[in-house]
């Protein structure tokens, strides 16, 4: 972990900074905490991500590439610090699947639709930093602690183009189980309901069998290094996103109400900003090892173990790692205290998550195709999506159409009083459609191209030569 940057610390920051790390710890972060989180008998397994990741190892679906991961990114980073960036608030469109056994809606495992409103508020809150505990922010921490403009938004569209009934959420009805192991998670449930992760981050909802796994997160591919690329045999796109035990999912803390069935000290929604985090490249703020290990941000303090189970906000708090100038940053989420103990990311942990959505697989996807998902104009996503070319035109110009939209399509052509003067119809069942309009014929001139499904109609201007 690299000691906390202050101007007037500078000296001593460089002293301290350490950056040490071994394979063992590298491949053991994220470990599940064996310290009890209150005062019960029970244990609470904070984080599953690496446990589930090095499984994919042993199975061969995903290679050893953290190490490498974490070259590839800070040459992402330095690459980033020399290019001006302008201020951009990515978009991530999300889909909840909400996965139950028959349970009516709002009853047992088949969450509400006011539930997930309230994780959703708590998600957006943490990443723009519009939490209202803002103020528990030490002042020794709030000059790095940021709005990350990030910003989840509920899909609008289904991944045929439809409107979606209850906006971002997908119920899943399996009959055959009560729960789910993190086994049958991966192998069964995720293959089965993902939707296409390079349009939508996946967040599934479940009933764990082990009542105590809080959630876990699938840690974001490389790409752009060098020698490192992806192997479609281990790359595991059909497990990517995030799972959360629905004891964790949402907040009784919001403007939506209290109320829901959700885990002592757990209830305010920062297991999910948590797991998150993950899904956008952090990693544990004490680096799942001793103070000499790293989580890759300069300005997050040494830390020598997690503060698993803190409920004591009160600042200062514990110093895990004595020859650190520092204490612990515990309102970190991406540490392992309670939920009301949490509130800030730092600007080192947004520039690793901003780098990850603008060139990890998948990842930039989401962000370049949200547009296509959100959009509750089936107009705005032809307008979009579509093109003619070539434009101007001789004999041939082509219709082409890329976006997930399918159904019915009318397509005409009019001069410009309007008179039709060429009309097919036909349609469209694939992501990309490309249909050759014949305009040998027609006069030299401008022409309005009308293409039209069952929920939106735009219009193309075409030249012919």
């Amino acid at each position: 972990m690299l000691a906390l940057k202050e101007q007037s610390d500078s000296d001593i920051y460089s002293l301290m900074k350490i950056f040490a790390i071994t394979l063992t710890t590298v491949f053991t972060y994220c470990l599940l905490a064996t310290q009890p989180l209150f005062a019960q008998t029970s244990k609470k397994d904070r984080c599953a991500t690496m446990p589930m990741y090095e499984k994919h190892v042993k199975l061969n679906w995903r290679k050893r590439k953290l190490g490498s991961f974490e070259t590839w990114m800070a040459k992402k980073i330095r690459e980033r610090q020399t290019q001006r960036t302008t201020a951009t608030v990515y978009e991530i469109p999300v889909i909840v699947h909400i996965v139950h056994s028959g349970d009516e809606i709002g009853r047992g495992n088949n969450i509400s639709y006011e539930q997930v409103l309230s994780q959703m508020i708590v998600l957006n809150q943490d990443f723009r930093r519009t939490n209202p505990d803002t103020t528990s922010t030490p002042s020794v921490f709030a000059s790095v602690a940021v709005d990350t403009e990030i910003l989840f938004k509920l899909a609008v569209l289904d991944t045929t183009g439809q409107l979606l009934k209850e906006q971002g959420v997908h119920r899943y009805v399996d009959a055959s189980r009560e729960n789910w192991s993190m086994n049958e998670i991966e192998t069964i449930l995720k293959p089965a309901t993902i939707w296409d992760p390079s349009k939508y981050l996946n967040i599934w909802v479940v009933p764990f069998s082990n009542s105590n796994t809080l959630g876990y997160a699938q840690f974001p591919e490389q790409s752009g290094l060098q020698g490192i690329t992806i192997d479609p045999n281990t790359d595991k796109p059909e497990t990517d996103g995030v799972v959360i035990n629905n004891k964790f999912f949402g907040s009784n803390f919001t403007s939506i109400g209290a109320g829901f069935s959700l885990a002592a000290n757990f209830d305010r929604g920062r297991t999910a900003t948590h797991e998150v985090g993950h899904w956008l490249g952090l990693r544990h703020i004490w680096g799942d090892g001793g103070c000499g290990q790293d989580d890759f941000c300069d300005d997050t303090p040494a830390a020598g173990r997690d503060n698993d189970g803190l409920g004591d906000c009160s600042f200062p708090g514990p110093n895990s790692c004595t020859g650190d100038a520092f204490d612990d940053m515990f309102q970190n989420y991406m540490d392992y205290t309670n939920d009301i103990c949490m509130n800030l990311f730092t600007n080192d942990q947004k520039t690793r998550m901003r780098t990850v959505l603008e060139n990890s697989p998948r990842r930039k996807e989401v962000v370049a195709n949200a547009n296509v998902v959100l959009s509750t104009n089936q107009s705005q996503v032809l307008a979009n999506t579509t093109q003619l070319f070539p434009n101007p035109g001789l004999n041939n110009t082509q219709l082409q159409i890329d976006n997930e939209l399918q159904g019915d399509i009318a397509i005409s052509i009019t001069d410009l009083r309007g008179t039709i003067l060429q009309k097919v119809t036909t349609t469209k069942l694939t992501t990309q459609m490309q249909l050759d309009l014949p305009i040998k014929n027609l006069p030299k001139g401008v022409y309005i191209v009308t293409i039209q499904m069952e929920k939106g109609t735009i219009s193309k201007r075409l030249v012919k030569q």
